[in-house]
């Protein structure tokens, strides 16, 4: 006992001795659904602030009396240390539990009157424990993996010479693509451009020692996307062309980059130098709250970092993306999802006098609480600066996908999650009408397609829908737990071109299990490999087979009195989605990415799967998983990614 509380003594004579650090301790869940966590700040002086990143908000300081933890905006709280604070100030707090480590608070930054802001070093402490189990079975990869078999799947693969009819065909596919093996040399087919890259990269696929073969190919769904969110977790353009090189390797052709949102705007903007200057770094609001110098830091709580591409090295990825066969759709979210933007402007203002690029009334008495937390995060539909404002940011786009040699296929505006509160005193419909009616006339003056989430058509006036629909590229239908799953087919039916987006197979940045060592949010469910394997395009309601981490559900009833799609034309495609508020590294993202996204991007090649029974579904995912096993991840390993190879089966 003596030697224990020797060690113990030393560790704190240590830690009185070194600079100011930050320990955090997990605490207990309990019955209310909470936990009573414990900070320790060691060394941290008297008078002094300590900002900190928490993805809940909803905190109670149960002791010391006296101490509070406030909440900034999104993601950011902050604590006033008393003159007379103890060394080391203990705090204990009420939270709800944590379900995963990566959820732990993080970001500790010391702020000090008249002295430089300071990242602090944080010691974690988790309690021991396990999440659900998932069958070992349902990853035993049984199949036996043969020389043709890729993800995505060719169409037909015929080994030897050849049964399938051979003759030319009328009209091909768009994306069609054959390629003869014999002999050991390689005769490549296609129909168009498209066709010429997907042959190159089935041709890479496969084994150097190749039997005698014909693969013939062809996508199903004319848009196969990822979305990454470069906004919360900033991606670099370096790492950016990686990911265009994965999402090649999978004969995907849409980029979708969200680059626009509260936490940062990632784009440089000639003549509107604040947007990055301001929004695209950050650094902790000065001592009075206000933020002076750039946005508060996002969730990761990094301070002093640059989050945004020059126009340069936009055009670079643009090009690099356009000879991979891969179109880039930018995404400015608004008017929700807008405060990076909005708050650039103030600056812009402050700097010039020049108001007319205000986005935003300073009078506005709204009250509102957005999605991530925000108190100041919607555009003002009323003020012309907006249209101003996003007529220079058309331009700029239009002028830099030119420049490249690279096609704008269409500029993605949000249009979601504006929350109840927004717009004080007014009509809300009004104004959202309005807006949208605002964006189309930009759009429609430059030639260009406008994509956005579901919401965008949703609350409108007929006359303005109608109105948008033939200037819509696409509308992601993502929202689609429980009933909300009928949107799907009834925007279809309606005449509006839908890209399947749906949280529980698609948002691979949920988690995959709640094993509390995985990284993820778990707002829509888990997703692991099986179920964005489960997505089925022309069967949507049939595309959810478990609930949590492994509850079957009855899908086979599940589309009983439910709208059928009337218009297939208008399923115009599939992507998977990467938000990054968990994400912390370029190999967190391809972590979440891998091999979780590769089930989407084979059901958007591939639409049809036959599953008539569970039996039917579980052979085709061990055949599918198995190649995945096989042939992508020896890729991996060889190019140094990052990828889930621990199953959660205990």
């Amino acid at each position: 006992m003596y030697h224990k509380n020797g060690i113990i003594f030393l560790l704190l004579a240590l830690l009185a001795c070194s600079g100011p650090k930050v320990e955090w301790t997990e605490g207990e869940g309990q019955a209310d659904g909470r936990a009573q966590h414990t900070l320790v700040l060691h060394n941290v002086p008297g008078g002094s602030r300590v900002w900190f990143q928490e993805l809940y908000d909803r905190i109670e300081v149960a002791e010391p009396e006296g101490c509070t933890i406030r909440h900034f905006q999104g993601t950011s709280v902050y604590l006033d240390i008393p003159a007379d604070a103890p060394n080391p100030l203990i705090v204990k707090y009420f939270e709800r539990a944590l379900p995963r480590h990566s959820w732990a608070p993080e970001g500790f930054v010391l702020q000090q009157k008249g002295k430089e802001d300071r990242p602090l070093e944080v010691a974690y402490h988790f309690l021991e424990r396990k999440g659900t189990p998932v069958s070992a079975d349902w990853y035993a990869a049984r199949y036996p993996v043969q020389p043709g078999d890729l993800i995505p799947r060719p169409k037909r693969i015929e080994y030897g010479a050849p049964s399938f009819p051979m003759e030319e065909h009328t009209t091909r596919p768009e994306g069609w693509y054959r390629i003869t093996v014999s002999g050991g040399e390689a005769k490549l087919e296609a129909g168009d451009r498209n066709g010429e890259l997907y042959a190159r990269q089935t041709l890479d696929k496969l084994p150097e020692e190749c039997p005698d073969m014909v693969i013939e190919d062809w996508p199903d769904l004319g848009l196969r996307g990822f979305m990454l969110d470069v906004v919360r977790d900033f991606r670099s353009k370096d790492e950016v062309l990686k990911i265009l090189d994965i999402m090649a390797s999978y004969k995907l052709n849409l980029l979708h980059f969200h680059i626009g949102d509260d936490e940062a705007w990632c784009l440089e903007i000639p003549g509107l130098p604040e947007l990055t200057d301001f929004s695209g770094r950050h650094a902790l609001p000065d001592w009075d709250l206000q933020e002076t110098r750039a946005l508060k830091p996002t969730a990761n709580g990094r301070i002093g970092n640059s989050t945004f591409y020059t126009g340069e090295e936009y055009g670079e990825i643009l090009r690099y993306a356009w000879e991979r066969g891969i179109c880039v759709v930018p995404e400015f979210d608004a008017p929700g999802h807008s405060r990076a933007s909005i708050k650039a402007m103030m600056a812009y203002e402050r700097r010039t006098g020049d108001s007319s690029f205000r986005l935003q009334d300073p009078a506005d008495t709204s009250r509102y609480w957005s999605a991530q937390d925000f108190k100041d995060n919607v555009l003002d539909p009323d003020y012309p600066g907006v249209y101003k404002f996003y007529g220079v940011v058309f331009d700029e786009v239009i002028r830099m996908h030119r420049e490249a040699g690279v096609p704008l296929i269409g500029i993605h505006i949000g249009g979601d999650e504006v929350p109840g509160g927004t717009w004080a005193g007014r009509d809300r419909r009004q104004l959202k009408d309005k807006f949208t009616r605002g964006m189309l006339a930009l759009a429609r003056e430059r030639g260009v397609k406008l994509a956005g989430w579901q919401e965008m058509v949703q609350g409108i006036d007929p006359e303005t829908l109608e109105a948008l629909k033939p200037q819509l590229l696409f509308v992601n239908a993502w929202s689609t737990r429980g009933d909300d799953i009928e949107l799907t087919y009834r925007l279809a039916n309606e005449g509006i071109p839908v890209l399947l987006s749906n949280v529980q197979n698609a948002y691979v940045d949920l988690a995959y299990t709640d094993d509390p060592e995985e990284i993820g949010l778990h707002w829509g469910g888990y997703v692991d490999e099986r179920k964005a394997f489960a997505l089925q395009p022309w069967r949507i309601y049939e595309s959810v087979r478990w609930e949590g981490v492994d509850s079957p559900v009855d899908w086979a009833r599940a589309a009983e009195g439910r709208p059928v799609l009337e218009r297939p034309e208008m399923i115009v495609g599939a992507e998977a989605l990467l938000w990054s508020e968990n994400l912390r590294s370029f190999e967190d993202a391809t972590f979440q990415m891998l091999p979780k996204a590769l089930g989407i991007w084979e059901r958007a090649w591939n639409s049809r799967p036959d599953w008539p029974t569970d039996e039917a579904f579980k052979a085709d995912f061990d055949r599918f998983y198995s190649i995945v096993k096989a042939v992508e991840m020896p890729r991996w390993d060889a190019q140094g990614f990052t990828y889930r190879k621990k199953i959660n089966t205990y």
